[in-house]
């Protein structure tokens, strides 16, 4: 893009970089003062269509001063790591070529963005190409990943970067910020309900995330463990039936935790070690242990309300299936 044309867009287009965003407001509050003195490295994390990929759009434009329309890809400060045509990781190659853009001095704005907007979708060797850049940083770089795992990312990368966790959204959050895109109130209160604090599943209704409902509520309040292990195979099943089971696995565990927090009251024990077997399961997305393994022994240890210690040294999650 020609410079001169780029620079015009920059000052004619409204930059309200925050606009649209449903939820996340103290988040928000934060990413205002860091764009001013960002850090070297963010890492957004949370459950599936919660916003994160969003609000870190959001964030590397208001980086850049960047308006709201045009693709971040158009920017010539922008560098862009994603997964080659055909591919669903983020390869060696990708990270090494962009590597040697970040060292390059910015063009339009005061500073460089790497923006990774699958983080937790690169193998070994690509996160030591990476480790490699943030060990040396460029002094005009900012890296902004975005990570739907984070249990994926090497502790390496993770303690080098500020994390911004993202949590579900309160449901009177959400329907207020449907009624002001247009909703109903009964619209809105209703799309908020079914959403389960996720914008993202609010605003499309057609999301296969919806469709786990029924089976991580018969493994969330199941009246035996005979029903668990059912839903549990039927969510085996579901998942490894899809193009990208690793999404998939990721859309039916969230669902899981949902339910198990709306039911949390009524049995403490039993939810809290369903909900450890969730949170273990979905660490062990994208590793050698199928994440299903650990929703059933979960589904044992509930059914003699066999609640395990964590280990010391947990990796991300503070869970444990030791005994």
């Amino acid at each position: 893009m020609d410079a001169t044309f780029a620079s015009a867009i920059l000052f004619f287009m409204p930059k309200d970089h925050w606009a649209g965003v449903i939820g996340h407001g103290s988040i928000i509050n934060l990413l205002k003062k860091w764009v001013e003195r960002p850090a070297f490295a963010y890492i957004f994390y949370g459950p599936q269509h919660i916003g994160k990929h969003l609000l870190a759009d959001k964030f590397v434009r208001a980086l850049l001063d960047y308006p709201e329309t045009p693709d971040l890809q158009l920017h010539p400060d922008v560098v862009l790591f994603l997964p080659e045509e055909g591919k669903r990781d983020v390869s060696v190659d990708v990270v090494r070529k962009n590597r040697l853009r970040l060292q390059e001095r910015p063009q339009l704005s005061k500073r460089v963005v790497g923006f990774l907007p699958q983080l937790d979708r690169l193998n070994e060797a690509g996160y030591n190409a990476l480790l490699k850049i943030m060990e040396e940083p460029p002094a005009d770089a900012v890296f902004v990943g975005v990570a739907d795992n984070v249990s994926q990312i090497p502790a390496t990368i993770i303690s080098r970067s500020v994390c911004v966790p993202l949590s579900l959204v309160p449901r009177l959050v959400l329907a207020q910020g449907l009624t002001a895109r247009g909703f109903s109130s009964e619209q809105a209160a209703t799309l908020a309900e079914k959403s389960r604090g996720r914008p993202g599943l609010a605003l499309d209704k057609d999301d296969e995330a919806l469709d786990f409902e029924d089976m991580a509520r018969a493994y969330a309040v199941g009246p035996s463990i005979g029903h668990r292990l059912s839903a549990v195979d039927r969510i085996r099943e579901a998942c490894e039936s899809q193009e990208d089971p690793l999404a998939t696995w990721n859309n039916a565990l969230t669902a899981c935790s949902v339910e198990i927090g709306r039911s949390w009251i009524k049995e403490a024990t039993v939810n809290l070690i369903l909900a450890q077997g969730v949170a273990d399961a979905l660490a062990a997305v994208g590793g050698a242990v199928s994440p299903h393994l650990m929703l059933s022994a979960a589904a044992l240890r509930a059914a003699e309300s066999k609640l395990s210690l964590p280990g010391l040294f947990p990796r991300y999650f503070p869970l444990s299936l030791e005994a």
